[in-house]
């Protein structure tokens, strides 16, 4: 069994700096074809803007953001899943004052998008 907690000491600086993420289990370690990590944005932190050939589902653990994926603009809470599109432009921003905090999956589809 494996089991992995967040860890506040654990948080790196990734997406060039733009946010804190911690790993939790790698691809090669559950023989899996995702990634998965924990991702934290302090209050005013914004995600660089990206189009990367993977598609993401993140789980909203705590905190609210504003997310932006092409021309379209949602504020997400606590208990939320959204699901990005592989090569689909996004970014996230804390705008609340507090910490918002993300589990995300990501893995390059097969056979095309759902």
């Amino acid at each position: 069994m494996l089991v992995r907690s967040f860890d506040p000491g654990a948080l790196f600086p990734a997406h060039e700096g733009t946010i804190l993420a911690q790993g939790v289990f790698s691809a090669e370690e559950i023989g899996a074809p995702f990634g998965c990590a924990f991702g934290v944005l302090k209050p005013g932190m914004a995600q660089k803007p990206e189009r990367v050939p993977v598609a993401k589902l993140y789980y909203v653990r705590y905190g609210e953001a504003t997310l932006r994926i092409e021309d379209e603009e949602r504020v997400i809470r606590e208990g939320d899943v959204v699901f990005i599109p592989a090569n689909a432009w996004h970014t996230v921003r804390n705008h609340a004052d507090r910490d918002f905090s993300t589990f995300a999956l990501w893995w390059t589809p097969q056979g095309g998008e759902p």
